[in-house]
């Protein structure tokens, strides 16, 4: 059974920094940006600061698109994603939306590179779709984590992927021990992905695939 993403938005990042987070109809977070319950974005921005802590399982790239600017974070394996990013550089960045005490960022599933001829149709389009925007003058607070505090994208996809693979509910216990993962770990990807909406628990103790 294929898991249906959601769709990945294009919006101005200050209207993403901005973002109120909420329940949708079916009790799944989402945020509410001009009016659409987003999960997803898509965005092309320049990388002004980064990231990465001592034992390198996590980092933060700073993307500024000229309305604002958010982060984008990624532990353990995701953290590869970004490897190849420098400060100076655009990138594309598409990912999900997550709120942490109070902020606002992305976590990333794709990131490239990109042009400046890229950056600069990304901005003809948003001023033609939202408006012309005005910078806002802030930058983001400095963080500094020494230990990963979220499961990767790549673990996440991982418990999916298992999920999927059966064609109807799926016992927690035996995913666990097929994910090859810690238990709290697992437990803790299932309980993001029931909230984002991709999987649900049919009885207790049981899980299945949307």
């Amino acid at each position: 059974m294929d898991i249906k993403r959601n769709t990945a938005y294009i919006f101005w990042i200050k209207d993403l920094a901005s973002a109120s987070p909420l329940l949708n109809e079916s009790g799944f977070k989402v945020f509410n940006v001009g009016g659409k319950q987003v999960r997803r974005v898509n965005l092309i921005a320049a990388v002004v600061d980064s990231y990465e802590n001592s034992d390198k399982r996590y980092n933060a790239f700073t993307l500024d698109d000229g309305s604002g600017q958010i982060r984008v974070k990624a532990w353990d394996e995701d953290t590869l994603l970004m490897s190849s990013l420098s400060i100076g550089d655009m990138a594309l960045v598409v990912g999900m939306l997550h709120e942490s005490n109070g902020e606002i960022f992305v976590r990333p599933e794709i990131v490239r590179k990109m042009s400046a001829e890229w950056a600069f149709a990304r901005r003809q389009y948003l001023d033609a779709v939202y408006g012309k925007q005005e910078a806002e003058h802030f930058k983001v607070s400095e963080e500094v984590i020494e230990e990963p505090v979220e499961p990767s994208m790549e673990a996440r996809g991982r418990v999916v992927s298992l999920i999927s693979s059966y064609d109807g509910m799926v016992n927690v216990e035996e995913l666990i021990a097929k994910a090859a993962m810690p238990a709290k770990m697992v437990e803790r990807i299932l309980d993001e992905l029931i909230k984002d909406g991709e999987v649900f628990k049919p009885k207790a103790g049981f899980v299945q695939a949307l």
